[in-house]
């Protein structure tokens, strides 16, 4: 029996040093995968915090970048601002020096008038000596209120600094005159009435029209329109030819132009202007005037044809 027992107690001794093996290479088994657990749970942290590390450095930039742009916007708004007030500030003053005294008017001088003298002009455009001549009465203004009068096609205003103002007018040139009941009325080469008075203005005098109601400043209506338009022509042709007609009388298509009371031109408008252009009626004329022959027609044909009826 005791033999058994030692067999047994051999047998029972292998199998607690199995046992025991098997739980040492266990216990290593565990302890290895610990460790290789620890060591990449390490490495997550430490990449974690790197990561987080790295997004508040980015945050923090952006904050500050922010924090720049800010101030930059305040900086130009400050700046824009302080060259507003300053472009204001020169403005102001450029006004004021304009305003001062050194540019108040002293002298006025006029252009390109005719029937009106160099005083009325001015009387008629509000300029005043000792006004500022940049802001009174201003350009607009005295251009507007020469532009009034019929007589002025055109007005321009010029400054001369410090202180001469030119003004100078295209002015209409009166060529003719209509008896309007006791009226005479004053008409340019386009039919425009310029005036309308009581006193003959020793121009021609236009005679045998049907008239309508006449305005100044307004062209004259007939009935006899396209003779009317020819025969003012004729008339400002004629001042330029230096030649005179104390007056002319419609009749249809036909004019009679009177040099004197008894010696007349007789033809139509266009045939009229033909001869003064070519100097013709001027010849003939003075060479009726040379032999004393101031009565009779001078009768305007077709090509070139001219004779002379003289009175007795």
């Amino acid at each position: 029996m005791s033999e058994e027992k030692k067999g047994k107690n051999q047998e029972m001794q292998k199998t607690a040093a199995f046992l025991k093996e098997d739980l040492d290479e266990g216990r290593r088994e565990v302890s290895e995968d610990t460790l290789t657990f620890n060591s990449d749970d390490v490495k997550n942290r430490v990449l974690g915090k790197k990561k987080i590390s790295s997004s508040v450095e980015n945050i923090i930039e952006k904050l500050g970048c922010a924090e720049v742009n800010r101030n930059k916007k305040k900086r130009k708004k400050k700046n824009y601002l302080a060259r507003f007030l300053g472009i204001i500030a020169v403005i102001i003053a450029f006004i004021l020096f304009l305003a001062s005294p050194i540019f108040n008017v002293d002298k006025i001088t006029v252009t390109g008038n005719n029937y009106y003298s160099d005083s009325e002009v001015i009387m008629m455009s509000g300029a005043v000596k000792g006004n500022n001549i940049i802001f009174k009465p201003g350009k607009k203004k005295i251009i507007n209120a020469l532009e009034k009068n019929p007589y002025f096609r055109e007005v321009s205003v010029k400054r001369h600094l410090p202180s001469t103002l030119e003004i100078n007018v295209d002015e209409r040139q009166q060529i003719a005159n209509i008896k309007y009941g006791n009226k005479y009325v004053v008409i340019s080469e386009s039919g425009l009435v310029l005036r309308i008075g009581a006193i003959d203005p020793k121009l021609t005098l236009l005679k045998g029209l049907t008239l309508s109601k006449m305005k100044v400043g307004e062209h004259v209506r007939a009935e006899e329109k396209l003779t009317l338009k020819e025969t003012l022509s004729m008339v400002a042709l004629m001042r330029k030819g230096n030649l005179f007609f104390k007056k002319i009388h419609v009749k249809d298509r036909f004019i009679e132009a009177y040099v004197f009371d008894t010696l007349i031109v007789r033809g139509t408008p266009d045939r009229m202007k033909s001869v003064i252009e070519s100097g013709h009626l001027q010849k003939v004329i003075n060479k009726l005037y040379k032999n004393k022959m101031k009565r009779g027609t001078i009768n305007l044909g077709d090509h070139n044809y001219i004779s002379f009826s003289p009175a007795f």
